[in-house]
């Protein structure tokens, strides 16, 4: 496991839920005690496992740090991790201090009985099947699971509402097209062509899918098409945005070449009511 990964569990362990001892200096002593006691308390009764906004914490830190090692980490993964942390950490973690370490404490002690040892180990174990039927695991499907499912879910549409958000404020495919044959022309590269070669060059500079760019090209420099009125008004509007693109960076040869390009696409394009242009099929 890389060490950015065992850095990230780090720091999703049990600190997540018992805050540095910074944090219990108040000048109020009361104030300390009784946080204090409420953490004590909480790891007695497990809710700490349960705690929903450290659970939510706990699911973006494990999500981020194994993310960032595999960009393709899906978050049904990181749900796996969070319920193997779940009983492999939290729950052991519990029931040896609450158990175990009584049971070091008295092994420990000069008055023990070393005939006594099978007892204990008999008694651990019926301990820990009376929690795990009793405690953890109705704890799990009837809280933590739920709670895990709601904030994987929440964590996926804010994703989305994220993605959602880039896309529209991104240019859409026409005027990114449009925009580079601009500069293209003003450049005085004159290089561009409507092939697989230049999607895919376009491709590796927008970001965007290569399918939807070659589209976009053979609108503006391929064969011309009959077009409808209504894909006819659609153009008009992609090529407004691209215009409003150059007037906010004051490029007014920009405006030009790209006022003397529609004005070709009014010429040449007959309205009729058939659609042949694959140009808004993206």
């Amino acid at each position: 496991m890389n060490k950015s990964v065992r850095a990230g569990k780090k720091n999703i362990n049990l600190s997540c839920y018992f805050t540095n001892l910074k944090n219990f200096l108040p000048l109020n002593k009361g104030k300390v005690m009784k946080e204090l006691m409420q953490k004590v308390v909480s790891f007695i009764t497990f809710e700490f496992a349960l705690d929903r906004n450290c659970l939510s914490r706990q699911f973006a830190a494990t999500h981020t740090a194994y993310q960032k090692n595999f960009p393709e980490w899906s978050t049904t993964a990181t749900r796996q991790k969070v319920i193997f942390r779940y009983w492999f950490e939290l729950v052991l973690s519990h029931f040896a201090l609450l158990f175990g370490l009584p049971a070091l404490l008295l092994l420990a002690s000069n008055h023990f009985d070393t005939r006594y040892l099978s007892i204990v180990f008999v008694a651990g174990i019926l301990t820990y099947a009376v929690m795990l039927l009793f405690h953890y695991w109705p704890n799990f499907y009837s809280d933590f699971l739920p709670k895990l499912e709601t904030i994987k879910e929440a964590y996926e549409r804010k994703q989305h509402e994220q993605l959602e958000k880039c896309k529209r404020a991104q240019l859409s495919n026409p005027a990114l097209v449009l925009i580079y044959y601009v500069f293209d022309k003003v450049g005085g590269i004159n290089s561009l062509q409507c092939n697989d070669y230049y999607a895919q060059l376009l491709t590796k500079l927008f970001g965007v899918d290569q399918g939807s760019l070659k589209k976009n090209l053979e609108l503006i420099i391929g064969k011309k098409k009959n077009l409808s009125e209504r894909k006819l008004t659609e153009i008009r509007n992609q090529f407004e945005e691209a215009k409003t693109f150059f007037e906010e960076i004051q490029f007014k040869e920009g405006l030009r070449i790209l006022n003397d390009l529609e004005q070709k696409f009014k010429v040449g394009y007959k309205s009729t009511g058939k659609i042949t242009s694959p140009f808004y099929n993206t």
